[in-house]
């Protein structure tokens, strides 16, 4: 059993600014991360997809990457902007929940996702779109996104995930986001001493497949909060794999450790803090993962699998972002690289 130390000094921390650094009560009104695609790429996107449909394509069929519409990239030019530069996130509306089935949806989603960036993996696709709903019972492999019930505030490990609403819970389910910038400022001022160890980070859980007779945790520390160069200040605090490692008795967290921990999944979760988001079938949702994090309250779901909270989620590369330095490990489709 390791316990978590310092191994280096820790650093210098000053407060982020502009307008990554928001609380959910003032930005909830603001029309800046909503967008509407017009009627005229839409009803290309429409045709685009019926057309492969009525040959019998889904997801794993489609060359989704040879479709270029034009009107559509340009329509989600200012939710890009609103992504890397604003907010980081952004709500597109234009696509209704009844112009396909699910299948066709998945198409849609990919063709969309791909006028933004690059396409990354889901589940066991190399580029795909996966669904999340409570498959309780589960079936086969099943991820945590295939557990109904409330999510913890966290961030997924790739530069944008990408969500598209087909049908609501029968009771509850809102999508939570706050601004991890807004977040780190937060504990900079109230707990510097914590902030400068979610700089540092923790060890991680490593996925399973990647253990391959090496150690289960990572020999690196993976930081909650890092500066990636260029004063750009990002977040990355996933806290399953520390979990995992410490119930697992894989480690060990001292006092302060803990404390950090508790801080961060405190302030992210603060009524002050989370703009809470409900998803309207048709709702698309894109969140920039450096500067925000996300979750989910409980909700209550209706009963078979064909009437249950369904959403379709795809992850996102975004050429000319900034790449992240190796220890922190994260989806990136140019790089070629994946998460511990």
């Amino acid at each position: 059993m390791e316990t978590s130390v310092p191994d280096s000094p820790l650093p210098a921390i000053a407060p982020v600014t502009g307008p990554q650094d928001w609380r959910g009560p003032h930005v909830a009104t603001a029309t800046r991360w909503r967008f509407q695609l017009p009627a005229g790429p839409v009803d290309e996107l429409r045709r685009i997809v019926d057309k492969a449909s009525a040959e019998g394509r889904d997801q794993d069929h489609f060359d989704f990457q040879g479709v270029e519409i034009p009107g559509l990239r340009d329509a989600l030019a200012p939710a890009i902007q609103e992504l890397a530069s604003g907010t980081g996130m952004a709500l597109v509306r234009g696509i209704k929940a009844d112009f396909f089935d699910v299948e066709a949806h998945k198409i849609a989603l990919l063709i969309v996702a791909n006028q933004m960036g690059l396409v990354g993996p889901q589940e066991h696709r190399a580029k795909g779109i996966s669904e999340v709903m409570d498959v309780s019972p589960p079936e086969g492999d099943r991820y945590y996104f295939h557990v109904g019930g409330p999510l913890p505030m966290h961030m997924d490990p790739v530069d944008v995930v990408g969500l598209l609403c087909l049908r609501k819970a029968k009771e509850g389910g809102t999508s939570r986001i706050v601004s991890s910038m807004a977040v780190h400022n937060e504990i900079l001022q109230t707990r510097p001493d914590l902030l400068a160890l979610l700089y540092r980070g923790f060890r991680h859980r490593r996925r399973q497949f990647r253990i391959s007779g090496g150690s289960p945790v990572t020999d690196h520390y993976c930081p909650a909060f890092a500066d990636i160069g260029g004063g750009e200040v990002i977040c990355n605090f996933i806290p399953a794999p520390i979990r995992m490692a410490v119930d697992e008795g894989l480690m060990t967290l001292t006092r302060a450790e803990q404390e950090a921990l508790d801080i961060i999944e405190a302030v992210s979760e603060r009524d002050d803090f989370c703009l809470e988001m409900d998803l309207e079938p048709g709702d698309l949702q894109f969140l920039n993962n450096r500067i925000t994090m996300h979750g989910r309250a409980d909700y209550r779901d209706s009963g078979g699998p064909e009437e249950r909270r369904l959403l379709l989620r795809t992850w996102l590369t975004m050429p000319g972002w900034r790449k992240y330095p190796a220890h922190l490990p994260r989806v990136d489709v140019e790089l070629e690289t994946a998460p511990a």
